[in-house]
């Protein structure tokens, strides 16, 4: 016998008027009503009949699909099987979905942004008969911890490659540059030192010296990469800053020189680090032509710069300029645009900078060659479509849609985090905009400009809104399409728990770290993140994205502290407040290993610094990595127990760590 809370829609009433029997049946029975009690917002209404009937015509296909043919075809079924298809049915749509445990959501997160193998053995698990849903099984389970096992041991395989560095130093030789020809001579066996110290290899060294046309045809000097440090000293000690005519200098040909060296298959990391203080030929083009240029058209035997930099690119080198003064600054605006890449000037004003300058570039260049040869299905799949826009859009002309949020809560303690306890969410409606086009492209995600607006009420009890909220927001959304559409929800969720869990722990940092002896004016917290759902125009599917308050007018530059893997931003460029929010970045990650008793790391710490008006910092984080040591958890950042030894090979101990009393875990 049906129950009550099945038939109190009128379509299904009327459904079951068409055959006489079950008319009379509803009748005669003591449960089932004709006439509707208040609705059930989970009972089978009309509008749930139209949008779910796709969903259970899967599981009863042949008596489900029935209901919507002819009354003659209807009546040729027996009244218990139409009963029964009719309860199969809105049993899917009456129950409510069950709370997904914390490893679920994550095994979801990793099968959603996994390879055609997850997704395949995913798609043959049986669905369940009244949820429609997948239920995760052992060996969906093991199919991921494997998958997450061999990922992290190519990552380890990328590393150890990209870590084996070599250096092409690119210099003009005229008279100018006497100074800095003998500074990289001075300085070179501290950068070895420097750039071995920080887990890194030297394969190769080697020096290409420029001067111009009038020094005669051959005006290069060229040492190939040799690993003896002796040799390569001798050989620069032997370079003599003499020559140049006119203002610029042969830039190009030496490009030409480094790029058509035999650079070492071994090394996964090349550098060509250039030293100059003036731009090639070619007036309006890489100078304002102020001063004299016997070539303003450039030199006829000059490559062409697309040519040059499609080869630097083929060879997978790395460029980086040490400035010396302003007279290059249109030429690396100009070999930006070839090189297809931002080029920030390493500051080379004074010779003694040059081991910095160097040291940062290897630095940089071992975490980009990791991130770009890391496995990753990113290359291998949909893309969206997209054009970047700067400019930030003019809202009037945009429209407004209705959309949900969803925010994770804090988990009240440290064993909520180390027992993967599934975190409390909590829901509510907005109504936002969102500009067309991204302002900016990450390696995962791109950027766009978003308002929400959150309705409030002067007067409490008034029905109607006196007043409107607007938070101007960053929309972040996954540039890879999801394999599964059903599970893009669950790609941003992984994001989701990073930042609320990383949030938890800062949280318990500055409360320990204020009652220590320091007398801090500065405190460490993370941008909350969240997950909106929308339906824009004309989609059947909704859109997910993550976003976070967007920092307007005067902000400071975003700053990155560390990476995932080893970088930790160099504290010679920065000043004391700089070099103080560095050490407190530092000494966090520490101390959320050492709090979780090695279960856990958050890494790749970049931020803002914003003051108060009573003068007080806080160092506002966003975007972290966890590794975790023991569950399959926090998506693919998520180097596990290698994370965590490289963190630990390049981490000093500062004041913050000894305040705390935090354990020494060098390997």
């Amino acid at each position: 016998m049906a129950s009550r809370e099945f038939f109190e829609c009128s379509v299904c009433r009327a459904l079951f008027r068409a055959k006489p029997e079950l008319t009379a049946h509803l009748k005669a029975s003591s449960t089932c009503k004709t006439v509707p009690k208040k609705r059930d917002p989970h009972a089978f209404t009309c509008e749930s009949m139209s949008v779910s009937n796709a969903i259970y015509s899967k599981t009863v296909p042949d008596t489900v699909s029935s209901l919507h043919r002819s009354s003659s075809e209807t009546s040729s079924l027996a009244d218990g099987s139409l009963l029964a298809a009719m309860e199969a049915g809105m049993k899917k749509i009456a129950v409510k979905p069950k709370r997904k445990s914390g490893l679920e959501t994550s095994i979801l997160s990793t099968i959603a942004d996994g390879d055609e193998e997850l997704i395949t053995a995913y798609s043959k698990l049986p669905l369940d008969p009244v949820t429609g849903e997948r239920h995760i099984n052992e060996e969906i389970v093991s199919s991921v911890t494997l998958k997450a096992k061999i990922s992290v041991a190519r990552v380890a395989a990328v590393i150890t490659r990209a870590q084996k560095v070599t250096i092409c130093f690119l210099l003009d030789t005229t008279g100018s540059m006497a100074n800095y020809i003998s500074g990289v001579k001075e300085q070179i066996v501290e950068i070895v030192q420097r750039v071995e110290t920080s887990g890194c290899a030297i394969e190769g060294l080697a020096f290409v010296g420029y001067k111009d046309w009038c020094d005669g045809e051959n005006h290069f000097e060229e040492l190939p990469f040799t690993k003896s440090i002796a040799e390569f000293k001798a050989f620069v000690a032997s370079v003599r800053a003499t020559g140049g005519g006119d203002f610029p200098e042969d830039v190009l040909g030496g490009l030409h020189k480094v790029i058509s060296l035999s650079w070492p298959e071994r090394s996964g990391t090349r550098i060509i680090f250039h030293l100059g203080d003036a731009p090639p030929h070619g007036k309006n083009v890489f100078h304002d032509g102020r001063q004299s240029d016997s070539y303003e058209n450039g030199h006829p035997r000059d490559r062409p710069l697309d040519q040059l930099f499609q080869e630097m690119l083929d060879k997978e080198l790395m460029y980086f300029f040490g400035r010396i003064n302003n007279e290059c600054d249109k030429m690396i605006s100009v070999f930006e645009e070839h090189y297809g890449k931002k080029i920030d000037p390493m500051d080379s004003a004074k010779v003694s900078t040059i081991c910095s300058a160097v040291t940062e570039s290897v630095t940089r260049s071992v975490s980009v060659t990791y991130r770009a040869k890391t496995p990753s299905t990113v290359c291998s799949r949909d893309l969206r479509k997209f054009t970047l826009d700067v400019k930030e859009p003019d809202w009037s002309l945009l429209p407004r849609y209705d959309g949900t949020i969803l925010t994770f809560n804090l988990p009240d303690s440290i064993k909520d985090i180390t027992s993967f306890a599934k975190l409390e969410d909590s829901i509510k409606k907005c109504r936002l905009q969102i500009a067309v086009n991204p302002f900016s492209k990450g390696a995962v995600r791109l950027a766009y400009y978003g308002r929400i607006f959150y309705v409030t009420k002067d007067d409490p009890s008034s029905k109607s809104p006196t007043s409107e909220i607007v938070d101007d927001v960053v929309f972040k959304e996954m540039i890879a399409l999801p394999k599964i559409v059903d599970f893009d929800r669950q790609r941003y969720m992984t994001d989701l728990e990073v930042q609320t869990v990383a949030a938890k722990l800062a949280f318990e940092f500055n409360g320990k770290l204020f009652r220590t002896s320091l007398n801090l004016n500065i405190k460490l917290k993370f941008l909350m993140a969240k997950v909106v759902r929308i339906f824009m125009a004309g989609d059947s599917t909704p859109r997910f994205l993550v976003y976070e308050k967007r920092f307007r007018g005067d902000s400071p530059e975003l700053i990155k502290y560390t990476n995932n893997l080893n970088f930790v931003l160099n504290p010679e460029g920065l000043d004391e407040d700089g070099r103080r929010r560095l050490e407190l970045a530092v000494a966090f990650s520490h101390f959320t290993y050492d709090i979780t008793d090695g279960y856990l790391l958050v890494c790749d710490l970049q931020g803002v610094c914003v003051i108060d008006l009573k003068r007080k910092e806080t160092l506002l984080l966003t975007d972290p990595a966890i590794h975790c040591s023991k569950h399959l958890r926090f998506g693919k950042t998520n180097l596990g127990n290698l994370g965590i030894d490289k963190f630990f090979q390049k981490h000093v101990c500062n004041k913050y760590c000894h305040a705390l009393g935090l354990k020494n875990n060098a390997k």
